[in-house]
């Protein structure tokens, strides 16, 4: 039976399926090496699905790094805080740009430079202040806020948590504005009374403009009203310097009072800083991507890759890496049993195969398109 005995033309072309034919997903290719490679007088006389499903998603983990071309980008505006959160499904980069007024793009280097380190409050003698035994508070102390919240429930709640948030003033009036006395980045800590604490990091991401008293966080919290402490515990002395300054990397004149007076002083400057893109540098541990002072307010493109786990619509492979998916599998399981160790290493090397051949085939080589480019390199080529 064909594989498209199923679908009619008129049923393709009135989907949202388009282009899903060059597509395998991954309850196919376990379902098929179930039948190929498993059973009696075959390679693996037994193994349970379980084990299948882990290897093969393993394999489609490590082909999404090195052999699928399967890079996810995400645009948005660069606010004042010159901040971009990573993505849900954010593995590693494979390039910052922002964009220009003609949508061209330009890339963003990054810096080895700064950093964000956390800062914690320290009396006059250099010894830490602690607002309990236990907790050192990060932050400037005369920047703390104390006041309860009504958080409504989140559990059924989309990602990014809401929080209503309620202050008083000195003179006890309830803050109408609460983005005027709090900013982003501060940390939340509290309990409701009831034995829910709010996890540490919780941090203030964004204000809601149309609800003054409302702010996202960035992780959901059980439902209820607490009594929170807001410390300002996301920026350090060494971030805010960088990012008040004035970048080196400015779009500026060359021969104007900035770079000028430096004639013949920038020999053996380093090439990442002699450009006029900007810089970033990634928080891996806040999950945060901080720019220099000049990519504020410029729209910014991040291109990066995943391990095509995220959702069940990504757990696909293309048709030219299935036979490596198969090897793949094949090898995790030979090498991780004690009866297929003997094959095991023939296995690798058909594994190592198979993935050359996906990458060949992946890399979408075409003799006009190769053509053309040597015909740009040398000139004499002709048709």
């Amino acid at each position: 039976m064909g594989l498209l005995d199923n679908q009619t033309e008129h049923s393709y072309y009135n989907s949202n399926n388009f282009g899903g034919y060059q597509f395998i997903s991954l309850d196919h290719i376990i379902n098929n090496f179930m039948i190929a490679y498993v059973g009696e007088g075959k390679i693996i006389s037994k193994v349970k699905r379980t084990d299948v499903a882990f290897h093969a998603q393993r394999a489609l983990q490590e082909l999404s790094f090195d052999t699928f071309k399967s890079t996810k980008s995400q645009e948005i505006e660069i606010p004042p805080s010159l901040t971009m959160l990573l993505p849900q499904d954010y593995v590693n980069y494979v390039k910052l740009t922002w964009s220009d007024s003609l949508g061209v793009e330009h890339i963003i280097y990054p810096t080895s430079k700064t950093s964000n380190p956390k800062a914690i409050k320290q009396n006059a003698d250099g010894s830490y202040v602690f607002t309990n035994p236990n907790v050192a508070v990060y932050g400037n102390l005369a920047e703390q806020t104390e006041g309860n919240s009504t958080a409504e429930t989140h559990e059924a709640q989309s990602f990014p948590s809401t929080l209503t948030i309620v202050l008083n003033d000195a003179n006890g009036n309830i803050v109408s504005d609460i983005s005027t006395v709090l900013s982003l980045g501060m940390e939340l800590h509290g309990s409701d009374g009831s034995g829910n604490d709010i996890p540490p990091g919780v941090h203030i991401t964004a204000f809601d403009p149309a609800t003054p008293q409302v702010a996202y966080i960035s992780n959901m919290i059980p439902g209820g009203t607490y009594d929170i402490t807001f410390t300002k515990g996301q920026s350090s002395n060494t971030w805010e310097s960088f990012k008040s300054g004035t970048s080196i990397n400015q779009d500026d004149d060359y021969k104007d009072d900035t770079y000028w007076p430096s004639l013949g002083g920038r020999y053996g400057l380093d090439p990442v800083h002699a450009q006029v893109n900007g810089s970033f540098y990634i928080d891996e541990l806040k999950g945060k991507i901080h720019f220099s002072s000049n990519i504020s307010g410029k729209t910014v493109i991040l291109k990066y890759i995943s391990d095509g786990l995220g959702t069940d619509e990504e757990m696909i492979v293309h048709k030219f890496a299935e036979e490596a998916m198969y090897k793949s599998i094949a090898y995790a399981i030979l090498s991780t049993t004690i009866a297929g160790q003997p094959l095991a290493p023939s296995y690798q090397q058909q594994k190592s195969a198979a993935i050359r051949t996906a990458k060949l085939r992946l890399s979408n080589l075409k003799i006009e398109e190769l053509t053309q480019i040597m015909r740009g390199k040398a000139k004499f080529i002709k048709h």
